[in-house]
């Protein structure tokens, strides 16, 4: 008897074959990497010592130490450094570094006026100006000194400004050791910029010293998964490698408003040579330490960037219901999801100018991201109500503000009255639900609200003031206007999520 061979069910093959796929795609789009993000990261900064000191090797062996273990870094240069390697020939310092990410610690560092004194008096556009010409020229040498991209810029000391962050966001860069942050999201965006908060250190003084490094080392050992447990990405600062040499910071130099010609800098008292070489050993042992855990993942700036800059395109018309029913209910500018309070009013506004055109709401809007306003908004409106046409008239004003200027308005005006933004945004949250189902009333009250938004404003502002006890800064440095706009740029506040 000839036995014939059972051809395959094709159709139902290839079913199963679907159906594999098909779950296994929606495992990997459901299933994230548990590891928490670690970057490693160093600020390089002393320019004033002389070359002779040797503490332009300590980068080098940091570098070096790092590539034979495999851990990626960041090291955050200040343009003047960066200048002084190129000048000095340290071309294998340059090479070692290159090897991990480059970040810039600002063009100019510690010489006075530092960022914050430029920015003290200045006005918005001014001060963005000034400092994307000034950052972008620092930007561009570390470029060409170290032949790689470099996408983030971190605080140096006490330097901050809103208007330095909001240049780096113009300059498709990011902002590193921000004073802005949200409870859980050290990534943030902030002034339509990358925001990156939060740092675990404590080396600088240690590396050289056992019994020094030993004690920090194991709080580290028994802190790390706690520190790293409640948050998304956690800088782990390594030092500055010139601290792990000198005694004083380079930049005593410049304390206090002293801004000396480079004849007459001194240079720091120094640790002896010979501990260089216990300072190194301890830096292996914290870097394979890092490699060896299997809770973290270690990444550069450069790879963050890329992993948390994604954004939603448009704002859909069901978070904008959700949004509205929350700033109603609460009485407060609210982050919805993946939208700042700033998305959420321009979103807002233009659906209901929408509506005002077409008679319905669309289902979706552009995201159009404005700044927060330039002049603190007035919280007490000044009259009790609008008619239905005059809120619809407003929604138009606002999209009109938004489209030319950028930013929220501070305020609209009715009849003399002047309706800030907060209290617009009440408007038209109630305006906007009301369209939704179909009952738009013949008249909106108007109630006082908040000037900015108030998730997490006391802390992050906290932060700010205290960038006036940097001791490089004059102590008659006055806060108050960088202060008022970070207070402003709060409704372009929301968490930065990964990819």
């Amino acid at each position: 008897m000839t036995v014939r061979s059972r051809q395959p069910d094709r159709p139902g093959t290839i079913r199963l074959f679907a159906i594999a796929f098909c779950l296994l795609w929606a495992l990997s789009c459901t299933s994230q990497d548990p590891r928490t993000l670690v970057t490693v990261v160093f600020d390089v900064e002393d320019y004033t010592t002389p070359a002779a000191e040797g503490l332009d090797d300590i980068p080098l062996w940091l570098a070096e130490t790092m590539t034979e273990v495999g851990v990626k870094g960041t090291f955050f240069v200040i343009g003047e450094k960066a200048r002084s390697l190129e000048l000095r020939g340290r071309t294998d310092v340059i090479a070692a570094m290159a090897q991990h990410d480059i970040g810039s610690h600002t063009n100019r560092g510690s010489i006075h006026p530092t960022v914050t004194e430029q920015l003290e008096s200045a006005g918005w556009d001014d001060g963005v100006a000034l400092m994307r010409e000034q950052e972008a020229e620092g930007i561009a040498d570390l470029e060409r000194i170290f032949g790689v991209p470099v996408t983030t810029l971190a605080r140096h000391g006490g330097s901050y400004g809103p208007q330095l962050v909001t240049a780096l966001g113009e300059m498709g860069k990011g902002y590193v050791y921000s004073p802005v942050s949200l409870p859980g999201h050290n990534a943030v965006w902030f002034c339509n910029t990358l925001n990156f908060h939060g740092e675990y250190g404590g080396f600088d003084n240690t590396y050289f010293r056992d019994s020094l490094f030993e004690p920090v080392f194991e709080e580290l050992k028994q802190r790390f998964a706690e520190e790293i447990a409640a948050v998304d990405v956690l800088n782990l600062f390594a030092c500055h490698p010139c601290k792990v040499r000198t005694i004083q910071f380079w930049d005593f130099n410049y304390y206090y408003g002293a801004n000396p010609d480079s004849a007459d800098w001194q240079t720091p008292e120094m640790r002896p040579l010979e501990s260089m070489e216990t300072a190194r050993k301890n830096f292996r042992r914290l870097m394979v330490f890092l490699k060896e855990r299997d809770d973290i993942r270690i990444v550069g700036y450069r790879e963050l960037i890329e992993r948390f800059s994604s954004q939603p395109a448009d704002v859909r018309r069901t978070t904008l219901e959700e949004a509205a029913g929350r700033v109603t209910s609460e009485r407060r500018a609210v982050i919805q999801d993946r939208f700042s309070p700033a998305d959420i009013f321009a979103a807002l506004a233009y659906s209901i100018q929408e509506h005002a055109r077409t008679g319905r709401l669309p289902r979706r809007v552009d995201r159009m991201s404005p700044l927060g306003p330039m002049q603190m908004p007035v919280e007490d409106p000044g009259i009790d109500q609008v008619s239905r046409e005059q809120a619809f008239a407003l929604a138009g004003e606002a999209v009109e503000f938004v489209s030319t200027e950028g930013s929220l308005p501070p305020w609209l005006t009715v009849d003399g009255a002047r309706i800030g933004t907060g209290s617009l945004l009440a408007l038209f949250s109630e305006l906007f639900l009301d369209l939704s189902t179909g009952e738009a009333a013949e008249s909106y009250p108007l109630t006082e609200f908040e000037a900015w938004p108030n998730e997490h404003d006391e802390e992050i502002v906290r932060r700010v003031e205290g960038c006036k006890d940097w001791p490089v800064h004059r102590r008659d440095l006055d806060m108050s206007r960088i202060i008022e706009f970070t207070r402003l740029q709060l409704w372009t506040l929301k968490p930065a999520l990964e990819r």
